[in-house]
């Protein structure tokens, strides 16, 4: 648990600047991979879509690990050794009564993560080359520099619209419909 709340501790722009220490070319990772004999020359994980994605994956995973975490707390260890008892593989059992109990909470953590990687605007501008820019980059882009409104605000409506999409989907699947509770 320790581990995963670490990145809530520190901030994003030290978690950022980390990872440009540890994926440059002559950094820990491309160092022990050359000392390993994995490669013969450094691996380009730096201003790219890579870099970016592995960044984000640790900012964020704290943002899905929880959420599962509270949910599989609270799930009685009890169910899945009553579908042993009645003959259910070990494997069956999780499978077919432990997992589906998680739904919530891994629907939970995904919609909080899509929710936040949305705006993300400084991880993909640090660690991503120009094509890695994702549309919060273009939102500040035609706010700021060409003075473009309208655009700015049909791509923020864009982000609005899909995250309401996506939260509507959620309570639909998860059986809290307007009205149900």
């Amino acid at each position: 648990m320790i581990c995963v709340l670490i990145p809530f501790w520190t901030s994003v722009l030290v978690r950022i600047a980390a990872w440009v220490v540890l994926l440059q070319r002559q950094g820990l990772i491309n160092s022990a991979l050359m000392s390993l004999g994995l490669t013969g020359e450094p691996v380009e994980l730096l201003f790219n879509r890579l870099g970016v994605y592995i960044a984000m994956t640790h900012i964020l995973l704290p943002f899905m690990v929880l959420p599962i975490y509270s949910t599989m707390k609270s799930i009685p260890p009890t169910y899945q050794r009553a579908a042993i008892s009645l003959g259910s593989h070990p494997f069956a059992a999780f499978w077919r009564v432990y997992l589906p109990q998680t739904y919530p909470g891994i629907g939970a953590g995904a919609l909080l993560v899509f929710i936040i990687s949305v705006g993300y605007y400084i991880t993909p501008a640090l660690l991503g080359g120009a094509g890695d820019q994702m549309i919060s980059y273009y939102v500040a882009y035609f706010t700021n520099q060409t003075i473009n409104w309208g655009m700015a605000s049909a791509l923020g409506f864009l982000l609005l619209v899909g995250t309401l999409l996506l939260y509507s989907l959620y309570r639909r699947l998860s059986g809290r419909e307007l009205g149900l509770g």
